[in-house]
Formats: C-alpha cells, sequence, structure tokens
C-alpha cells in the first residue's frame, strides 16, 4: 500500500466494545451513498460524525485522489479545534478531516471514542472514494478495529455502470469540469469509450475482489441503486446493520438535484466495452440486474 497505514492499537480497551459495529460504505459514487449516510446516522445509537464524507483513507493511500487532502487551517480554526477537543465538544468537519489525514493512526482512535460515548454503538464511514482502497489497506483497518473489539461491516451499492458514468458526467458538468467546447456526448466518449481517459474510481468488479478477500460474507452487504430505497431493501440493510427498520425514508429525496436528463441514443452501445466486465461480474452475483439495469441487455 502507498502511504499511510492504520495504527495498531493496543488491544486493551477502556471499555467493552463487543456489541460496537463499524460501517465501512465504499460507495459506489452517485449510487446512494449520501441516502444511505442519512439513514443510518438518524438511527437509534449511531453517531456517524460531523462529515458526510472523512475521505481519509482515499486521500492518504491512493495517489490517484491525493486532491482530496485538505490545506492546513488557518491558525484561529486550528485553535478552535483543538479546544474543542480537550473540552470534549464537536469540532468543526473540515479541520476534524485535515486532522486525520495529518496522522492517519488518529483514525480509528477517533471512531472508537464515538463509540465509546454512552448509548452509541454505531458509526462508520460513507466515502465512496474508498472504493479505491488497496485490499491490503481493507484488511489493516479491519484488524485495528477487531484490536479494540469492533466489528466492521461493510455496505456497497451499485448502479447501472453507464447510467452512473451519465450521472457523474453531468456532475462534472454542474462543477464546471469539462471543456465547454465539447458537448455533453461528446465529453461523455472522451471520458468513458473504450480508449478514453476514465476517471479514478476503480470497476466495480474491483471492489467487489477486495472486498470479497478481506470480509467474510457476513460482513458484506451488497445491493443495487435501483433496489436501494424499496421497502424489502431498507429492511434487509436495517438488519444487517442491527437498526429499527424505516421504510418510509425510501421516499426522502437525499442529494437528489441534478440534471437528469436521458442518455441520448447509441452512446450505451459505444461506451459498453468499457463496462462489460463490471456487467458480467454484478450480474452474477445479483441476477435482478439483469431487468433493472437498462443497458444489461448489451452483454
Amino acid at each position: 500500500m502507498t502511504g499511510q497505514r492504520p495504527a495498531r492499537p493496543d488491544r486493551q480497551s477502556p471499555r467493552d466494545m463487543s456489541d460496537k459495529t463499524f460501517l465501512l460504505c465504499p460507495g459506489a459514487s452517485k449510487s446512494g451513498t449520501t441516502w444511505i449516510r442519512t439513514y443510518l446516522g438518524a438511527a437509534e445509537g449511531a453517531d456517524m460524525g460531523p462529515l458526510g464524507e472523512m475521505q481519509v483513507w482515499d486521500a492518504v493511500s491512493v495517489p490517484e485522489k491525493a486532491h482530496f487532502l485538505m490545506p492546513e487551517p488557518p491558525a484561529f480554526r486550528r485553535a478552535q479545534f483543538a479546544l474543542a477537543r480537550r473540552l470534549g465538544l464537536k469540532a468543526r468537519g473540515k479541520e476534524l478531516r485535515w486532522f486525520l489525514q495529518q496522522d492517519p493512526g488518529r483514525y480509528i482512535p477517533y471512531f472508537a471514542g464515538l463509540l465509546a460515548r454512552p448509548g452509541i454503538r454505531l458509526t462508520g464511514d460513507v466515502t465512496p472514494g474508498y472504493a479505491a482502497l488497496s485490499t491490503e489497506t481493507l484488511r489493516d483497518l479491519d484488524r485495528g478495529f477487531a484490536a479494540r473489539g469492533i466489528e466492521v461491516k461493510t455496505i456497497f451499492t451499485m448502479r447501472d455502470p453507464i447510467e452512473r458514468a451519465w450521472s457523474l458526467l453531468k456532475m462534472y458538468r454542474r462543477k464546471s469540469r469539462l471543456s465547454d467546447s465539447l458537448s455533453d456526448a461528446e465529453a461523455f466518449l472522451a471520458i468513458f469509450a473504450p480508449g478514453g481517459c476514465g476517471t479514478t474510481d476503480p470497476d466495480y468488479h474491483v471492489t467487489l475482489a477486495r472486498l470479497d478477500a478481506v470480509f467474510p460474507e457476513n460482513r458484506r452487504f451488497i445491493t443495487l441503486y435501483e433496489t436501494l430505497f424499496t421497502a424489502e431493501t431498507i429492511a434487509d440493510l436495517s438488519r444487517y446493520v442491527g437498526i429499527a427498520a424505516r421504510p418510509e425514508a425510501g421516499g426522502a429525496a437525499v442529494n437528489a438535484a441534478g440534471d437528469r436528463s436521458a442518455l441520448p441514443a447509441g452512446l450505451a452501445e459505444q461506451v459498453f466495452p468499457s463496462f462489460a466486465r463490471d456487467y458480467d461480474a454484478v450480474l452474477s452475483r445479483l441476477p435482478r440486474a439483469a431487468t433493472l439495469w437498462p443497458h444489461a441487455r448489451l452483454l
């Protein structure tokens, strides 16, 4: 692994953590992760921290994600953060991210501290960039939490790969990351067609293989974005995590803004070879994707 590794803390814990759970959700991006974090964070006994995405391990261990590294905060912000920590007060999220990135050995103790609070048994990190974490990093995180008696469970949600790519393209356009000289269709092909520049996110089959290599089946919740908001999946997710199911939350739009225009005709066929392996890997694991993913027919 490149970069920092999780600290291996002393196995003695100040209190029993045997019923405590750390949830690791490495994406996928544009596949409902904001909803997942919101849903989990509202559960009784949960404290997911102050940030929507922690962006620690991707920033420090994946070179392509180094742009997530935080600049040093101004001196007065650092002083405020230090005071909040000493007094046990809630710290600002950006300073916390910087603090953990500066020494990732602080990461596991930080979340263990949340779990040590009265009434808290569930915490976690929903960061889509973690889809790029190496097997070694995932294993070190699992061992580091286990050393404190904390069980790590993973959640990974996947959207039709081509629909997800189109959603990413529209986000890039909204954030002015694309050349104005290119139409959306031209930019889409330049990024996602065979031979295109691609993105910093790995393919689904890569992330799935890494999760499989580290976590046993009972600590992997793999699902489809297209069913994520249904009462059935919400019940399954809640049972897996150990919280009361709230099926009504499936109708709550979270981070749903943006252009929802359909993929122009003919583009899916041109980019499909770039995603064929993902379709094959996911359909073999979750056959329902054959009918739920609109472009699975191209396989």
